[in-house]
């Protein structure tokens, strides 16, 4: 049995000024078929406390085809995407009901629909021989940029981004294991060092933002200072969205570059479960209760936003699971404290950058000694001290942060330090 991945493939288009008119023109529908949908589920609901099926409205779009030429000449799946859409945001809507949540599907504007939805894109999407041109129902073949070769999709997108457009297509590609290296690698993660491991490597931060970081706020400023709604504004805008694009781009290439590294390297990489939504939430508070230090907190989760660190570990997952490598997540609770020597659990152990154990003596740099800490807590897990969990259909899979006993000196085994496996639960290979 060949074990398979579904990824997405994105390509650059390159639509003459017609074909891009017909492209804005078909967003143009779309956007106004979900708003009507959504309306006449509104009204049916306000008015008669009555229900409208999925079913129904797309009966009614095959009556509206017939009487609006306009929706006529739109590819048909397209519109039954959009009905596809508008209930899976109903579903969101009613399941964060029942966690006691709001958010009510809202109408969309020009600046919220930019995607074309092709459902059975291997259909209706037909590449050349060459792969130099793609036919798009009603659209015509439009020239895309020459690269990897597409190879054969299911689902397919095109969507505009900062004036430019793309085409996405999902396929399956199997397996390939690389070959075993019988090493094992602890990765600590941070800002200032974007990635620490326990073989004593420090891969620097790029800062991507901070690079451009002038001439955004240089940006920023001529976007303010334009009218609201005039043309000059737009194209100001346009070019701050293409500066923040290009710092995205960027932290996107770097991740992809130190993953493959990473995951050609080593046969099982241990990660620290971070919670970079608590990480990098807001200080501000309220009106009642206002935070404190808020410029300066502000500015750190600028920082590890910066880095990238949510998109790097997915890269790693992705890569690992393609190649057949095995990727642990373990707590990150005493990490950056605890001595990689004496296993002691001191706070002013940590100075800076360095660490100094206040027990035994030992100085190292504190994101390697860290990086370390979280090498022994995989080993741990995997020694059966810990709790972990196998998961052979699906190489890599995100796993259950652990927790450390509270007001322990010595940091104990994991109590819930879950693990996903390529293969059936056994020992790490030592390093």
């Amino acid at each position: 049995m060949v074990c398979v991945m579904k990824r997405i493939e994105k390509v650059r288009l390159y639509p003459t000024r017609s074909q891009e008119a017909k492209l804005q023109h078909a967003l143009h529908l779309t956007r106004h078929l979900y708003n009507a949908l959504l309306e006449q589920r509104i009204i049916a609901w306000k008015t008669r406390r009555l229900t409208i099926t999925s079913r129904e409205q797309y009966s009614q779009i095959t009556d509206l085809r017939d009487a609006d030429r306009r929706f006529k000449g739109l590819y048909r799946e397209c519109e039954d995407a959009v009905l596809r859409r508008l209930d899976l945001t109903f579903r969101s809507f009613f399941r964060r009901v029942r966690r006691g949540l709001g958010g009510f599907p809202r109408f969309k504007s020009c600046k919220r629909w930019r995607t074309l939805h092709f459902p059975h894109g291997n259909r209706a999407l037909r590449l050349d021989s060459q792969q130099k041109r793609i036919g798009v129902p009603g659209i015509g073949p439009i020239r895309l940029r020459k690269g990897r070769s597409i190879p054969p999709f299911k689902r397919a997108w095109i969507l505009q981004k900062n004036g430019r457009w793309y085409a996405q297509f999902e396929h399956e590609t199997p397996v390939e294991p690389l070959p075993l290296t019988g090493r094992t690698v602890g990765i600590d993660q941070g800002v200032t060092s974007l990635l620490a491991t326990s073989d004593g490597e420090l891969i620097s931060n790029p800062r991507c933002m901070e690079q451009l970081r002038v001439a955004i706020e240089r940006a920023q400023r001529k976007v303010s200072k334009r009218a609201a709604g005039s043309g000059r504004r737009k194209r100001a805008a346009a070019r701050l969205a293409r500066m923040h694009e290009r710092a995205a781009s960027q932290r996107r290439d770097h991740a992809h570059k130190i993953s493959r590294r990473l995951v050609d390297a080593y046969d099982c990489l241990v990660l620290e479960d971070l919670n970079l939504a608590g990480m990098t939430r807001s200080a501000a508070g309220t009106k009642l209760s206002p935070g404190r230090h808020v410029f300066s907190k502000s500015q750190v989760n600028r920082r590890i936003l910066d880095a990238g660190l949510a998109l790097l570990t997915k890269r790693i997952i992705e890569k690992a699971e393609k190649a057949a490598r095995t990727v642990v997540f373990v707590a990150a609770h005493y990490t950056s404290q605890t001595c990689s020597k004496c296993r002691w659990v001191d706070p002013a152990s940590r100075v800076g950058s360095r660490f100094h154990c206040a027990r035994c003596g030992h100085q190292e740099h504190a994101d390697i000694n860290a990086a370390k800490n979280i090498l022994q807590k995989g080993r741990v897990a995997a020694d059966g001290e810990g709790r972990c969990r196998s998961r052979p259909r699906r190489p890599v899979q995100r796993a259950i942060p652990g927790k450390h006993p509270v007001g322990a000196k010595t940091p104990g085994p994991a109590q819930r330090t879950a693990m996903v496996r390529i293969h059936p639960p056994q020992s790490l290979p030592e390093h």
